[in-house]
């Protein structure tokens, strides 16, 4: 964060334009959220969600902006399946051997409150392209549902039966939560006339070892 304050700053000093009549503008972004998170264990996976942000920001100078933001990053939809049958193993005075099968779903939903800048430079009459990066605080909450059935049989070394047992077991959860902070990064066009802009932008908010890309429109409104 404070290699971000001091580019702000540099670009202040540095820069002989300042902010013009209304420097404060709203955004509104909506588009399509993919995670690049793949498990190799998922029978099933959705990575594909609806995203939006809410974004507030002030024009220091043509060049430069401050912005803070909320986002919804949308979700990670999972499924899990495994079968057993006939499974062995071996200790020193028993055989055992089981029959399973597993199923679980699992969703995690993410959000993020972010702060950071946008750098951008006037490439034709009202329209403009520029970068945006800076920090963000993510939160996840995670829930689902696991069934686990089978049975569990235990033999002598001489193929006896010393006992079975068998299990049908479900549980589920929610809220669980977890949070950190990481980068966000991206790119923006914007075409703006009077008060109203159009921006088509596309920002990568990394959470732990994920990316979340959000592609998306937004309607600006300066004030």
């Amino acid at each position: 964060m404070n290699h971000i304050a001091l580019t702000a700053l540099i670009a202040l000093v540095s820069s002989g334009v300042y902010a013009e009549e209304k420097p404060f503008y709203l955004k509104a972004s909506l588009g399509n959220m993919q995670f690049d998170s793949e498990d190799s264990t998922a029978i099933r996976e959705d990575l594909h969600s609806t995203g939006y942000a809410l974004t507030v920001g002030y024009q220091v100078n043509n060049y430069i902006a401050f912005e803070g933001g909320i986002a919804n990053l949308g979700n990670i939809h999972r499924d899990y399946e495994q079968s057993a049958h006939g499974l062995e193993w071996h200790n020193e005075d028993e055989v055992l051997i089981e029959n399973y099968d597993f199923r679980s779903q699992q969703e995690s939903k993410y959000n993020s409150y972010s702060l950071g800048l946008t750098l951008s430079t006037q490439i034709q009459q009202n329209l403009n392209a520029g970068v945006r990066f800076g920090v963000h605080q993510w939160n996840e909450n995670n829930s689902g549902q696991t069934e686990d059935s089978g049975n569990l049989s235990v033999y002598s070394l001489d193929c006896e039966l010393l006992y079975a047992e068998s299990y049908d077991r479900s549980y589920s959860w929610s809220n669980e939560k977890d949070s950190g902070s990481n980068p966000y990064y991206g790119a923006e066009v914007k075409w703006k006339n009077g008060d109203w802009g159009i921006n088509l932008e596309h920002t990568i908010y990394e959470i732990k070892k994920e990316k979340a890309n959000l592609s998306s429109v937004g309607v600006t409104y300066s004030f």
